[in-house]
């Protein structure tokens, strides 16, 4: 490995720090941590992403699902409103799981999930309903799907160009590919591919002391090109067949941007760990991925998770699933509930002494084809086959995804309490099997026109609810 000793920078190899953190953890020392020191410079002005054409669009593109299939006609939709019963939201066995949650210290707080938390508005929503400005919670940890459409991230910008890939962990069937706390990879052997961020949230003045940029090992001679600010970039080698971290601390200031260049061989980032100037009043990561299912955790390997990056275990583990699962044909309860239980019992090797609730699925509505009104059939996004329904089925067409989730949810307020995790019902804090329904006609609407996601005030409602149903004002109450 080279050494580089220039006017802004120096880079050297620092195991002690790594070692100690891992033997502390009761894994073997198998991180590689690289230390580049750098004097600040100026500040950074706002980065500006370079102009890339968008990819041609395939000549068979697929119509848009709202060209097939719409919601149900206005009189259709509120006689079957009106017909549902109203169901309450029940948490009393997850009350009061936040209530011994140290107030001495900022809490740490991860959140795995699906889309629905990808999106970040409910994240959003819980900080304002603990009187938690915004600038005052910060991530410990930025995953590698900061660029992945539908995941917003408390970041100013990010800049990726081609050449990446993902691997992820719900997926399964990579071999050889291990996943930490990010859930992910984010991979290209193409020289030049580049990722741009600017760690200042929007308004917030420079913060950071300085990052880690953890990667998985290569058995390719690999070297990154780092800039910070308006520096001069570095230049990095990476050791070979060794997973570690090239750990950026700042002298005489503070950092904004960050820009990473694969300059040759093959990278694997597995996420960034900002290391702040002033703390934050809480620490909350989103790590949600769409499309993801908690089958992520049961793929997963432990020892694997915790060797880097994760020193600072979280005191509370919010996990939010279930949507996808629902949308898999069949729906296997018992093979769900095996998954699920394999999930858990992975989390807590992980999270032994974490508070861990589950946030149940949302309700979710079905879209009626457009050929046929009266004849309402399921929208899977994959698998449109058409119902054989008549009229007087009508209401068990519209509720076919909506019990599915009420199963979901049973399963995993079971196996939840037996792994020590709480449970929140996602689905009857909109009112039950149909509340989807209902929630699309509140104004302003609460439920997406997909009937599967929620709006922006749909999650920031849901919030309020999981708030108040769950305490969190109280258990959140703090000197700092």
């Amino acid at each position: 490995m080279r050494a580089y000793s220039r006017s802004h920078a120096t880079l050297r190899t620092s195991f002690a720090t790594a070692c100690l953190s891992l033997l502390f953890m009761g894994n073997s020392c198998n991180l590689f941590a690289q230390t580049l020191t750098i004097q600040a410079g100026s500040p950074a002005p706002d980065l500006q992403c370079p102009i890339s054409q968008p990819p041609a669009r395939p000549k068979t593109t697929p119509p848009p699902i709202e060209e097939l299939y719409e919601i149900p006609e206005e009189d259709l939709l509120l006689e079957f409103i009106k017909s549902l019963p109203h169901a309450a939201a029940s948490t009393q066995s997850s009350v009061g799981l936040f209530s011994k949650l140290p107030k001495s210290r900022p809490l740490n707080i991860g959140l795995w999930g699906d889309s629905h938390a990808a999106a970040n508005f409910f994240a959003e929503e819980l900080f304002q309903s603990v009187s938690l400005p915004k600038d005052k919670v910060l991530p410990r940890f930025i995953p590698p799907t900061l660029a992945r459409g539908g995941v917003r991230l408390p970041l100013r910008k990010q800049c990726q160009g081609q050449g990446w890939k993902y691997d992820l962990a719900y997926v399964g069937g990579q071999e050889g590919v291990k996943f930490s706390r990010g859930m992910a990879r984010l991979t290209s052997t193409i020289n030049n591919s580049y990722q741009w961020v600017d760690f200042r949230t929007q308004g917030q003045q420079p913060n950071l002391r300085g990052v880690d940029i953890l990667y998985a090992a290569s058995a390719m001679p690999t070297t990154l090109g780092i800039a910070i600010d308006q520096l001069p970039e570095q230049l990095v080698d990476l050791k070979l067949n060794e997973r570690g971290a090239i750990q950026i601390q700042i002298q005489g200031g503070l950092m904004s941007t960050l820009k990473l260049r694969l300059v040759k061989g093959s990278i694997s980032l597995e996420g960034f760990v900002p290391a702040y100037a002033e703390p934050a009043r809480l620490y909350f990561d989103t790590l949600a991925i769409p499309g993801a299912t908690v089958r992520s955790w049961k793929l997963i390997d432990p020892e694997y998770f915790q060797a880097l990056g994760n020193q600072t275990p979280y005191d509370v583990v919010l996990l939010q699933y279930g949507t996808n699962e629902g949308n898999q044909k069949p729906f296997d309860p018992l093979q769900y509930e095996n998954d699920l239980t394999a999930s858990l019992q992975n989390l807590r090797r992980i999270y032994p002494k974490a508070v861990c609730v589950l946030l149940g699925p949302t309700d979710r509505g079905t879209l009626i084809a457009r050929s046929s009104k009266s004849k309402p059939r399921a929208n899977t996004q994959k698998d449109q086959t058409q119902s054989t329904s008549t009229a007087p089925a009508i209401a068990k067409e519209l509720l076919i995804y909506s019990r599915i989730h009420e199963q979901i949810s049973r399963i995993q307020q079971t196996v939840g309490q037996q792994n020590g995790c709480g449970f929140w019902d996602w689905q009857r804090a909109m009112g039950g099997p149909g509340g989807s329904y209902a929630w699309l006609k509140q104004s302003p609407p609460l439920m997406a026109r997909d009937l599967i996601h929620l709006t922006v005030a749909g999650y920031q409602a849901s919030a309020r609810l999981f708030s108040q149903e769950m305490r969190l004002e109280e258990a959140f109450k703090s000197p700092l």
